[in-house]
């Protein structure tokens, strides 16, 4: 067992297990449960599905990871998303917030590479579970299909080292200067540019 050595270490676990919490709680409450409920929720709220369809699209196609949890994220900072999509940043939060109430999207705030403060975004289980994802999505998210929506991971590890692309936690092993330059260079996210043409060619 690890002991955490830190109030700032003990902190942050117990706001990751209450954020886990309220993310299986919101899914398994949530009023958007079958493919005719998503279709009339898309119908009322066009904005929101459309901005659903960019973070579905970009986390397809992203690997950063958070400490603790199986599966990756798509992590950029607000100002990106609403680039990304054209909607402001303001109204931006409130369709997140509509699609994270809904239990259809994760979303965390993590720093990376010192004060960098991006956003990590997800599709939840229920919200693969109604866009008829492919066998590649679950293994992406790190959940097995057959798991409920407020259900844990069933046979998945969580991410451990620093071996994948994407924004990192320093909580584990600190890392060097150099090796945090080198990182973020070689594993920065996709630039705006590099996603918009990803998701013109699946267009």
């Amino acid at each position: 067992m690890t002991f955490l050595k830190s109030a700032k270490a003990k902190a942050e676990l117990a706001s990751d297990i209450a954020k886990d919490h309220a993310a299986q709680t919101a899914q398994a409450n949530s009023p958007i449960q079958t493919r005719k409920d998503i279709r009339g929720f898309w119908v009322q709220h066009p904005k929101s599905r459309d901005l659903f369809g960019a973070i579905y699209k970009t986390w397809r196609k992203s690997n950063a990871v958070r400490p603790g949890h199986a599966g990756y994220w798509a992590a950029y900072p607000y100002p990106w998303w609403s680039d990304l999509t054209g909607i402001a940043v303001a109204t931006l939060k409130r369709h997140l917030d509509r699609l994270e109430n809904l239990g259809l999207i994760e979303r965390e705030r993590g720093k990376f590479g010192g004060n960098r403060v991006l956003t990590f975004i997800r599709p939840t289980i229920l919200g693969l579970r109604l866009s008829n994802p492919k066998s590649q999505d679950w293994q992406h998210l790190g959940h097995d299909p057959n798991t409920p929506p407020n259900g844990p991971a069933q046979g998945v590890k969580p991410n451990t080292a620093h071996k994948v692309a994407g924004p990192q936690s320093t909580d584990e092993k600190p890392l060097t200067m150099a090796e945090l330059l080198a990182m973020e260079e070689a594993e920065k996210p996709l630039t705006l540019a590099e996603v918009q043409a990803i998701l013109a060619e699946d267009d």
